[in-house]
């Protein structure tokens, strides 16, 4: 009878705190960057990506993370769309000798009359890039206006650190990658198998994200990052994992 009280009270707690989990990951999600692979976005396996901006709801296009610097910029319908930048731009700002910018904001404006100009729901901005080493990009990105609650206030071009994973630790602070996934896998199952996790569910998905960017290198804080999870779940399963999956009782 007590260890039957014992279970129970495991599975509420559990219960309760994958529940509290879940409202922040969507929170998370809603208010955080979205990054995008520089190869998805340029070059030959580049494809077209949209970003949705919404009504007092700016969205920033960052190219920190590849270290560029934006040469020119071009957005066919400027009707519904104003464009800002952290440095000036050479052919649009007067003075400007030397484009410094690394950063473009986008913001909705009540749509403009502009002779001329069809009628469309989005539209397409072209952005120049140049590298360090002189060598520039060509980046395009459809802008669509929206109406919904926003998504992110963000959007930042990453490197795609293929070439860079033979050099990056593979390991955690405390213990191994692999022992890691292992752990946070055990301790999904034990979610599962009481009832609080489903395989279909959103949440899963994401632990599933945050699983492969961990494995393929990224440090945990940045596997979390991108996938919407916090770091706090992913404690709390490899807890789980160690106590329930790996051969502990409770």
């Amino acid at each position: 009878m007590k260890k039957l009280k014992l279970v129970t009270a495991f599975q509420l707690g559990l219960a309760a705190f994958l529940a509290v989990c879940l409202v922040p990951v969507k929170t998370y999600a809603q208010s955080t960057v979205r990054t995008i692979k520089q190869s998805q976005v340029s070059g030959s396996t580049a494809k077209l990506q949209k970003i949705k901006v919404w009504n007092g709801s700016g969205v920033s296009i960052s190219f920190y993370e590849v270290n560029e610097m934006v040469k020119r910029v071009w957005i066919d319908d400027p009707s519904q769309v104003l464009i800002d930048t952290d440095g000036c731009l050479e052919g649009i700002d007067q003075n400007c000798q030397n484009s410094s910018a690394g950063l473009l904001h986008l913001r909705r404006i009540k749509k403009l009359p502009v002779p001329g100009l069809p009628q469309t729901s989005a539209t397409l901005l072209t952005v120049i890039t140049q590298t360090s080493s002189g060598n520039r990009k060509v980046y395009h990105f459809q802008v669509t206006p929206s109406n919904s609650r926003p998504e992110y206030s963000q959007v930042s071009i990453i490197p795609d650190k293929s070439s860079s994973l033979v050099n990056r630790p593979r390991l955690s602070p405390l213990v191994q990658t692999t022992k890691i996934t292992k752990q946070i896998r055990a301790g999904m199952r034990v979610a599962i198998n009481n009832g609080l996790l489903s395989s279909s569910d959103e949440l899963h998905n994401r632990i599933e994200q945050f699983l492969t960017h961990f494995q393929a290198g990224e440090q945990m804080p940045a596997a979390a990052d991108i996938a919407g999870v916090s770091l706090k779940l992913v404690n709390k399963l490899i807890e789980l994992g160690q106590k329930n999956g790996t051969g502990g009782q409770t």
